[in-house]
C-alpha cells in the first residue's frame, strides 16, 4: 500500500514534530510505526556529475570504504587522507557507507577523525517523518574530491565520517529538518535532505531516502548558491540494506594534474535544478 503526504493548500496548526515546510501537511494516521534505530545497514550516495562542475571543476577522486579508512588504524588521520586524494576521476554513484553500531564513539580514533556511533535513541515517525533531536545515524567511510581550478593551482578537498541529524529548526526553503553532517577534522552540514520518502515492513527493516541539496553551511563555505540538487540518497536497514544502487555512468578518460594543494575539509558543488517540496512515503 502506498502512501502520499504533500502539501495542502489551507493552513492549519501542528506541532514541531511535523515536517511541515512552507504549507500544512496531511496523512492518514492508519498504519503508523516508530522505526527503531539501526543495528547495521548502509547509506548509498549517488553524485551528479554535472552539479559538480561549477565549482573549480569539482569531482569525485578517492574513495575510502570502512575496510580502508578504519578508525581504529592511528596511521588514517585526516591529513594522511587528504595527502593520498588522486587526481583521477572516479565514478560519484554508488558509493556506499556502512551504519555505525549503536552504542558509543568509538575511542582513540586517529587524529582529525571523528565517526560517531548510532544513538540508541534514535527513531523516524514515519507518519510525520520526524526524527529525535540530539541523536544520530553515524557511519564510517570517506570521501576525496579533486577541484583542477581551485585558485591558484588546483587543489583536493576531503569529508566523511558522516552523520545522518535531525533538527526542526531547519525545516525552510525546502529543507525538511533532517541533514547529513560531516565529522572529519571538524563538524559541519553538508547536505540538507529533501523529497523524503520512507518504506518499512516494520520497525526494525526500513529504507529512508530522498534528494541531497548543498546545505547553506557548505555552500557559504564554497562561496556558492546553497540548497540546489546536487543527488540522491538511500538509508537502508535490515532487509533494505544496500538500496539505493543506480546504473554507473562512465567518466572521460583523463587524468587531471592541476597542481598538489590540498584542503582540509569541503564538500561538493551543486547546480541549479527546481525541486519539489513534496514528501512521500510508502508501506510495502
Amino acid at each position: 500500500m502506498k502512501k502520499i503526504i504533500k502539501p495542502h493548500s489551507s493552513i492549519a496548526s501542528f506541532t514541531c514534530a511535523t515536517l511541515a515546510i512552507t504549507t500544512a501537511l496531511v496523512w492518514t494516521s492508519a498504519d503508523a510505526a516508530t522505526l527503531n534505530a539501526p543495528s547495521s545497514g548502509t547509506f548509498t550516495m549517488n553524485l551528479d556529475r554535472s552539479a559538480l562542475t561549477p565549482y573549480y571543476g569539482y569531482f569525485l577522486s578517492t574513495f575510502w570504504d570502512t575496510a580502508a579508512s578504519n578508525p581504529s588504524n592511528p596511521t588514517n588521520t585526516g591529513n594522511y587522507l587528504v595527502g593520498n586524494i588522486a587526481t583521477t576521476e572516479i565514478p560519484a554513484v554508488n558509493r556506499v557507507f556502512d551504519l555505525a553500531p549503536i552504542g558509543s564513539d568509538p575511542v582513540n580514533q586517529p587524529v582529525q577523525r571523528f565517526v560517531k556511533a548510532t544513538s540508541a535513541g534514535f527513531s523516524i515517525d514515519s507518519d510525520t517523518l520526524a526524527g529525535v533531536s540530539n541523536t544520530q545515524i553515524g557511519m564510517t567511510g570517506v570521501q576525496g574530491f579533486y577541484a583542477p581550478l581551485w585558485p591558484p593551482s588546483g587543489g583536493g578537498v576531503l569529508n566523511g565520517d558522516f552523520s545522518v541529524v535531525y533538527d526542526a529548526s531547519r525545516q525552510s526553503s525546502g529543507q525538511t529538518g533532517w541533514y547529513l553532517a560531516n565529522n572529519i577534522y571538524f563538524t559541519m552540514a553538508v547536505y540538507d535532505f529533501s523529497n523524503l520518502s520512507i518504506a518499512f515492513t516494520d520497525a526494525n527493516n526500513w529504507r529512508f531516502s530522498g534528494d541531497l541539496l548543498m546545505s547553506p553551511e557548505n555552500g557559504g563555505m564554497l562561496q556558492g548558491a546553497s540548497l540546489n540538487d546536487v543527488g540522491d540518497f538511500c538509508l537502508g536497514t535490515g532487509s533494505y540494506a544496500g538500496c539505493g544502487q543506480v546504473s554507473s555512468v562512465p567518466v572521460p578518460a583523463a587524468i587531471w594534474l592541476f597542481g598538489s594543494g590540498f584542503l582540509g575539509f569541503a564538500g561538493i558543488a551543486n547546480r541549479k535544478r527546481q525541486h519539489s517540496s513534496t514528501l512521500k512515503k510508502e508501506q510495502l
